[in-house]
């Protein structure tokens, strides 16, 4: 499996406090944004953040969601991709792949051309 830089991975040695966000502005929420932000704030707690966002600036490929201090992006984020997010990044310290936003994780072009062909 591709390893991704380990600025964009967590560390799996030592828990790390993240905070998500996630868009809720127009495109986003008419996709359900609101749905993925309810979903992960259920899981919220002292080591993860999480909150709505003003535009992150990412129109058309919504919802959107940011993880920091990674400064992962995913795009096209749905509730049942919650647990994915969660149990490979967050504790496991490994992105989702197929959900990387392609403009900020450039050796995930491939995805930017499957967005593309979904709009």
């Amino acid at each position: 499996m591709e390893e991704l830089p380990a600025n964009q991975a967590a560390s799996k040695s030592s828990p790390q406090r993240r905070f998500i966000q996630v868009c809720q502005y127009r495109s986003c929420t008419r996709f359900n944004s609101a749905a993925v932000l309810k979903t992960l704030k259920q899981y919220a707690g002292p080591d993860l953040m999480v909150a709505a966002s003003s535009c992150l600036g990412q129109c058309g490929s919504g919802p959107n969601v940011r993880v920091a201090p990674d400064n992962v992006w995913y795009c096209r984020v749905h509730p049942h991709d919650v647990n994915d997010i969660l149990e490979q990044h967050i504790q496991q310290g490994k992105p989702v792949k197929r959900l990387l936003h392609p403009r900020f994780h450039p050796d995930y072009n491939h995805l930017l051309e499957k967005l593309k062909s979904q709009t």
